[in-house]
């Protein structure tokens, strides 16, 4: 296949995205039909552009003999590339439903199809200058669906992942100047890509420089103490943050740190140093703090959002290991993650839909009025608190058995212990509420009128708790994989 076929997938969500901004389509149906077929075949050709790993790259636009655009799948971007394309058509076929009660769906779907293409060439980036392009655009498209509702509270909110973005961008921005100076231009290489011309630079000169990338990039991966817009971006439409929270914006950050972290600087240079240390004990106290306080809000997509800064540091902390088995477990973890915390923002989504009900203490027994949605979230809700054989539990067994034979991986075991049980916290005291709620309590009278919602969005719930029992289940090709990647195979 050739390295032209990479081009395809960001390029016909964009020009699908302003064909669909500047017509007006005569019914919903067809709006729904025209969104589901985009996004549909947009998926299917970036999978089969996965199986086939076009080899070589696609220069777009040389800026030097040393320096270009340019497009490359490895197996990182394999991994991203896939996870996006399959969890963007069941968010779409849930939005579709759920944006009726929006409002300005038209509006809505052109910049959520335009993310779809910007997020893949993140996935498809062969340099940092490329994915850095492309990480910042990303920026510009998801901030009209953060602000959709256009209220006080979606301005503020857009407002403030705005400045946080801006000022991540401005860190990672020295991150890529300095780094394109000493090599990083070239394509990304498993053990760094920077050139002989680094061994001048003084070793703490390129660690604070390596810093700085990585805190620039963390923005989005929600770090403390930079994870500030994310519980704040929550007030978007349900489907952007499941997108948020899953795979878009902060699986981006991820990716990113993870293409600074091995494939720019290396591990070598990194392992052992005062830089290793420091971002570890930034992603430590966010996996505490996160699930300390998901389990402190009472509001049920808040507590969600909290729990997505907490287990977002579990991948960075098995990445910054700096080992092979470290990174697999990160990667491992990445991917249920997406299948698990996707799919308790739908069922957030849906009890909101159906009820308008946004707080835990207006959802006592509600299960007995929403039993598919309950069934769902407590299938993802037990997988993403480590419970075997579900999908929570395999990624977060490898970070654990990769920290016990790493340097400074006593930090991570400890901040790993202390977030599981708050995570059993957070989730089961939801399902207790739900279907518990007390002696006496009348089931009849605070469900009425409360039903599951329709096929559109119980569906793809269906699909996702399914998918994190089979994750579990059956993980050994997907962890070989990941081993493959981590080891610098593919």
């Amino acid at each position: 296949m050739s390295a032209w076929f990479l081009l395809l997938p960001i390029l016909i969500p964009s020009a699908a995205a302003l064909v669909l901004s500047s017509t007006k389509p005569r019914t919903g149906t067809e709006l729904a039909f025209r969104v589901g077929a985009i996004v549909t075949a947009n998926s299917i050709l970036t999978l089969l552009i996965a199986w086939y790993a076009p080899a070589g790259a696609l220069p777009l636009l040389r800026l030097s003999s040393t320096l270009a655009f340019a497009l490359r799948l490895d197996g990182l971007g394999i991994l991203f590339s896939v996870l996006v394309s399959v969890l963007w058509v069941p968010t779409t076929f849930y939005a579709l439903e759920y944006m009726k009660h929006e409002g300005r769906e038209k509006a809505f779907f052109s910049w959520f199809i335009l993310t779809y293409g910007v997020v893949l060439g993140i996935a498809f980036s062969a340099n940092l200058l490329t994915l850095y392009f492309f990480y910042e655009l990303m920026t510009l498209t998801t901030l009209p669906l953060v602000m959709h509702a256009m209220d006080d509270r979606a301005r503020a909110a857009g407002r403030k992942y705005l400045i946080y973005s801006v000022g991540g961008a401005a860190c990672a921005f020295i991150a890529l100047v300095f780094t394109i100076g000493h090599g990083a231009g070239a394509f990304f290489a498993m053990g760094g890509n920077l050139d002989a011309t680094v061994a001048s630079v003084p070793r703490d000169t390129l660690l604070t420089v390596y810093l700085l990338g990585f805190l620039g990039f963390g923005v989005k991966a929600a770090l403390f103490p930079f994870h500030g817009w994310l519980p704040s971006a929550s007030v978007a439409p349900t489907p952007v943050t499941a997108l948020l929270h899953a795979v878009a914006v902060v699986k981006g950050g991820i990716f990113a740190i993870i293409r600074l972290t091995y494939f720019v600087f290396g591990p070598e240079l990194l392992r052992g140093s005062w830089a290793q240390v420091t971002a570890l004990i930034l992603a430590c106290v966010t996996i505490v703090y996160g699930s300390s306080r998901a389990l402190a809000s009472r509001h049920l997509k808040l507590r969600f959002a909290w729990s997505t800064v907490s287990q977002l540091s579990y991948i960075l902390l098995g990445a910054l290991l700096l080992t092979p088995e470290g990174l697999a477990g990160g990667l491992t973890h990445m991917a249920g993650h997406a299948l698990m915390k996707i799919n308790l923002f739908f069922c957030a989504g849906a009890i909101l839909y159906k009820t308008h009900r946004e707080y835990l203490s207006d959802m006592r027994g509600i299960g007995a009025g929403m039993p598919k949605t309950l069934f769902c979230l407590a299938v993802s809700g037990m997988a993403l608190s480590g419970i075997p054989p579900l999908a929570g539990f395999v990624g977060k067994w490898q970070i654990g058995t990769a920290a016990t034979s790493a340097p400074y991986g006593y930090m991570g075991l400890t901040a790993l212990m202390i977030s599981a049980l708050l995570t059993v916290l957070y989730i089961f005291s939801i399902l207790g509420i739900a279907t518990m709620p007390g002696k006496g309590f009348d089931f009849k009278t605070a469900n009425q009128g409360v039903e599951d919602p329709n096929a559109l969005m119980t569906i793809p719930m269906f699909l996702l708790a399914a998918a994190a029992i089979l994750y579990g289940l059956y993980a050994g090709p997907a962890i070989r994989f990941f081993g493959r990647i981590a080891a610098g195979v593919l």
